[in-house]
């Protein structure tokens, strides 16, 4: 068994990149993923809210029969958890093991507006160390960075759009 841990940051607000995002739209944009993923998400087919209380969301996926996301399987509950406006915590009960997720606000040494994604995969099947933990390793760290950047843009999208 291993956890394949990944993780990717991303400036929000790129030189030259318009419309600027403030802090008050990028968190409306993770409030909206955490509710929406399906906007966020191509592999997303349906999201079903189960329980909401302002901060924590129960939900349930489902995912496109054209691809799954790493790990979890074609439908899968997340228990989400929002500490505004700082994170985002994504947690996998259903699947019985210590997957999680973590969208992570910060900002850097010049005040520019950062948004970091971790990833940790339980992998049972997988031993700790060998050549195909490596292989998920590197699989799953090319990947980390694309769902920043593809988050990022989307929220550029709804500010554009005058939806956020």
């Amino acid at each position: 068994m291993t956890i394949i841990y990944a993780a990717a940051t991303a400036p929000v607000n790129s030189p030259g990149v318009s419309p600027v995002i403030t802090m008050k739209q990028l968190w409306a944009g993770l409030e909206l993923k955490v509710r929406y993923p399906q906007l966020f998400l191509a592999v997303i087919d349906t999201c079903d809210v189960l329980e909401d209380d302002g901060e924590t969301v129960l939900r349930e996926v489902k995912f496109k029969d054209v691809g799954m996301a790493p790990v979890i399987g074609p439908k899968v509950q997340e228990k989400i958890t929002s500490i505004a406006p700082i994170s985002v915590h994504f947690l996998f009960p259903s699947m019985g093991n210590a997957s999680k997720v973590l969208n992570i606000v910060s900002s850097g040494m010049d005040g520019e507006l950062l948004l970091t994604f971790t990833f940790e995969w339980e992998h049972k099947e997988i031993e700790e160390g060998s050549e195909e933990a490596v292989k998920k390793q590197n699989q799953y760290q090319e990947t980390a960075p694309r769902g920043v950047a593809g988050t990022i843009s989307a929220i550029r999208q709804m500010v554009k759009d005058g939806k956020l």
